[in-house]
């Protein structure tokens, strides 16, 4: 199986955050910032040039391996093609949260994972204002490290009932108008007040990897956006499987995507709150 130096992969995202994230943290001119697909849609300059040296940098750590980024992918569709190669593929997301970046909130980060024929094989989820990083390798658990070298497990929080759960839900993308009310109505009865949407996958998945948060559901799955995390919370012990029940796989973009503590929590939440989807 391809392995990786995940502390080498860590000390490449601090380098890149310190030289080309922290610097324009808070200190963006307008001309900075664009509209990608609309106004919660956005770039900055801290984006794209993180994510030219992520592009330069990760294939060094690995004989053989490319590099496909948020940022590129939006220029060149077809480069998502290559998750499916018999070949290591990066999946970058340089500013994980760009909005929150662009509005001066800390709640961001650099997200990696490393793919092997559209199989996560390693991740790294980096806080560039905190400095700690969350590691994972299949088969190997995950760990977060802080600012000072302090290691610690990761352990996702224990299997809970509906009525205490609590997580991130995000509606946005569900296609249908009135199925989505009817998935947001019902999670409003059956989680009230304990569902929230903060607009930065990379802190979701802290909180879930760290026992703070027991749920997450996603319906648009770009692979930057959850292949690191979804790595991350299963070396954390948790469950991840599509609405239909199937795997994930990181090619694929859309089908609703929830997360659990466990299987049987994964299934409480499936028939309770997202029976309306069928």
């Amino acid at each position: 199986m391809t392995t990786v130096d995940l502390d080498r992969v860590a000390r490449v995202l601090a380098e890149v955050a310190e030289q080309e994230i922290l610097p324009r943290w808070r200190n963006l001119a307008s001309g900075d910032i664009r509209e990608k697909t609309g106004p919660n849609d956005l770039v900055t300059v801290a984006d794209e040039a993180a994510e030219r040296q992520l592009v330069a940098r990760l294939p060094a750590l690995l004989a053989g391996s490319i590099v496909i980024g948020e940022e590129s992918v939006e220029h060149d569709r077809s480069l998502l093609d290559r998750l499916t190669e018999h070949r290591p593929v990066w999946i970058v997301d340089p500013i994980d949260g760009t909005k929150n970046f662009a509005e001066g909130s800390d709640r961001f980060g650099v997200m990696v994972a490393l793919v092997d024929r559209d199989a996560m094989v390693a991740a790294a989820i980096y806080e560039p204002v905190t400095g700690r990083v969350l590691l994972a390798e299949h088969g190997g658990g995950a760990e977060m490290v802080g600012r000072d070298g302090t290691r610690t497990r990761l352990r996702v929080a224990a299997p809970a009932g509906l009525d205490v759960m609590e997580g991130t839900l995000n509606f946005r993308f569900i296609p249908d108008e009135d199925i989505r009310k009817a998935v947001r109505a019902r999670a409003d009865e059956v989680l009230p007040k304990r569902h929230h949407r903060r607009g930065c996958a990379a802190y979701d998945y802290r909180m879930l990897a760290t026992a703070e948060w027991h749920f997450a559901f996603y319906w648009k799955n770009m692979p930057w956006d959850h292949a690191p995390g979804l790595l991350i919370h299963a070396e954390a012990g948790g469950y991840a499987r599509r609405l239909d029940g199937r795997a994930y796989r990181p090619s694929e973009l859309a089908g609703g995507l929830l997360v659990a503590p466990d299987e049987d929590s994964w299934h409480a939440l499936r028939d309770s709150v997202f029976a309306p989807i069928g």
